[in-house]
C-alpha cells in the first residue's frame, strides 16, 4: 500500500465511524431481505442469484410453508443493543417462523419435550448496529465465522493492532476507504459496480436513494440455520444450511421493537429460501401496523 494511503488510514483510524442520519423517508421505512439456502441451491445458481440486481418493491412472494415441518432450537448469536432481550425476540421469532412451518421444539418454559424431532439449530443475531451491505455471504459459511465473519475480503482495511477499519459487508470508516480508493486511482464506487469478492454489493436500487450504500445504523435480525446432527459432530466446522438477513435503516427516535414487526412480516416468505439479489421493500408491506384503539370501560369497584 502506498505511503499516502497508510498515512490516511492512520489519520482516520481513531475517528468515530460515520453513521449517517436517516434522510427524509416518504412512507414506511425500507426493509431489506437477503436470503440463501446453501444446502438446496447449487453453487452456480447461488452465485448467479447473488449477483442479480437489487429490487425495489418486487412482486409479493407467496408464502409457501414447508410440506413437512422442521423442528428447531434457538441459540444466541451476535446480540447488539436493543430494547428487546433475547428471550423476547425468540418468542416473537417463533411465531414468525411457524408461518413457514419451522417449529420451535422448546415449549414456552424452554423444555424440549421431544428432542428426537430436533433437526435444526437456529442462531439468532439481532439488534441495532452500524452496517453497510445487509446481504448474506456466498462463501466462508462455517459456524465459527459468525455474523461479522473473519477477514477474507481483499478490500477490508485494518490498522495497527489488527482492528478492522472497513469491511465490504460490515462497512466501518467509509472516509478511510474513500481515501485509499482515491489514492490508488480506483474509480469504482463503494456503493455499486460489479461484484468483487464475497457478498459484494450489486449496485444501487433504481428509484431509491442512499440508504444501502454506506455505513449507517441498521435494525438487524439475521437467522443462520445449522443441521443439529452435523453441529454435534463437527462443532465449529459445521456448515450453514441457510441464512436469512433482514434489515431496516434506523429512523430518528425509532426503537428496535417498533421496527421488528414490519421486518418479520416482510421476511415471512423468505425464511430458508434463496433471493435474487437484495429485496428492498418500502410499500405497505413494510408498514408498522398499529391495532385500532379500543376503549376499555372502568371496572366497577367491588362492593364491600
Amino acid at each position: 500500500m502506498k505511503r499516502a494511503a497508510i498515512a490516511a488510514l492512520l489519520a482516520l483510524a481513531g475517528n468515530v465511524l460515520r453513521a449517517q442520519t436517516p434522510s427524509d423517508i416518504d412512507g414506511p421505512a425500507p426493509v431489506s431481505v437477503s436470503s440463501a439456502n446453501y444446502r438446496e441451491t447449487p453453487t452456480n445458481t447461488l452465485l448467479q442469484m447473488a449477483r442479480k440486481k437489487n429490487a425495489l418493491n418486487p412482486a409479493p412472494r407467496e408464502l409457501a410453508p414447508l410440506a413437512t415441518p422442521k423442528h428447531f432450537v434457538f441459540v444466541p448469536g451476535e446480540i447488539f443493543p436493543a430494547d428487546l432481550d433475547y428471550p423476547t425476540v425468540c418468542r416473537i421469532l417463533t411465531t414468525a417462523l411457524a408461518s413457514k412451518n419451522y417449529l420451535n421444539a422448546a415449549d414456552p418454559a424452554g423444555i424440549i419435550r421431544e428432542p428426537k424431532k430436533v433437526t435444526l439449530v437456529l442462531r439468532v443475531n439481532f439488534g441495532v448496529t452500524l452496517w453497510r451491505n445487509p446481504v448474506v455471504r456466498t462463501e466462508h459459511l462455517s459456524w465459527d465465522e459468525g455474523l461479522v465473519g473473519k477477514i477474507h475480503d481483499s478490500r477490508s482495511l485494518t490498522h495497527l493492532g489488527g482492528d478492522v477499519i472497513w469491511g465490504n459487508r460490515t462497512g466501518g470508516n467509509d472516509d478511510a476507504f474513500d481515501a485509499v480508493i482515491k489514492n490508488e486511482g480506483n474509480t469504482n464506487s463503494i456503493g455499486g459496480g460489479a461484484p468483487a469478492g464475497d457478498s459484494a454489493p450489486n449496485g444501487p436500487v433504481e428509484g431509491f436513494a442512499g440508504d444501502f450504500d454506506s455505513t449507517r445504523e441498521f435494525n438487524l435480525i439475521v437467522v443462520d440455520a445449522f443441521d443439529y446432527a452435523e453441529l454435534k459432530a463437527k462443532g465449529k466446522a459445521a456448515q450453514t444450511l441457510w441464512t436469512t438477513f433482514v434489515a431496516s435503516p434506523v429512523q430518528r427516535g425509532q426503537k428496535f421493537s417498533k421496527a421488528l414487526a414490519a421486518m418479520l412480516r416482510t421476511a415471512a416468505p423468505y425464511w430458508g429460501e434463496t433471493t435474487p439479489g437484495l429485496q428492498i421493500i418500502n410499500d405497505a408491506r413494510a408498514e408498522v401496523r398499529i391495532g385500532e384503539a379500543v376503549e376499555v370501560p372502568d371496572t366497577p369497584s367491588a362492593k364491600r
